[in-house]
């Protein structure tokens, strides 16, 4: 009888586990497929000194993340200027295909802001003429 709970227990588990893991993909996916654009026009338009404008228009890989994981605010600091850009914005990381130019973009989803970094230094980081949202 305990043998028969224990596998009724790793089958629930189990479809827990693929039912999230299907559910998480799928949001990601909207949310991509939602936004790409918007982040391709922004690193257009900020990675001129860095790149060519042309060469944002098909990027190598399109990466969702929640928060900056540099900067130093820890999580219960939530008074702290940062806080929501460290652990509640979305951003997208665009990277290019040429590997050589080491260049790749941080589009912010929540103020619209876009940042181009060359071999790990920021090079331009302007937003894209609309005011940040603070909600």
């Amino acid at each position: 009888m305990r043998a028969i709970i224990i596998v009724i227990a790793i089958l629930a588990l189990t479809r827990f586990g693929f039912n999230e893991y299907l559910d998480r993909t799928a949001k990601t996916d909207v949310i991509v497929t939602a936004y790409r654009e918007h982040a391709i026009a922004a690193c257009q338009l900020k990675g001129e000194g860095a790149t060519s404008p042309d060469a944002w228009t098909n990027p190598a890989s399109l990466q969702l993340t929640i928060g900056k994981r540099d900067l130093d605010v820890y999580v219960w600091q939530t008074n702290h200027r940062l806080w929501k850009a460290r652990y509640r914005n979305a951003y997208l990381y665009l990277t290019l295909e040429k590997a050589s130019e080491n260049v790749y973009c941080e589009y912010d989803i929540s103020n619209d802001i876009a940042s181009v970094h060359k071999a790990g230094n920021p090079t331009v980081k302007t937003d894209s003429g609309q005011p940040p949202t603070s909600g």
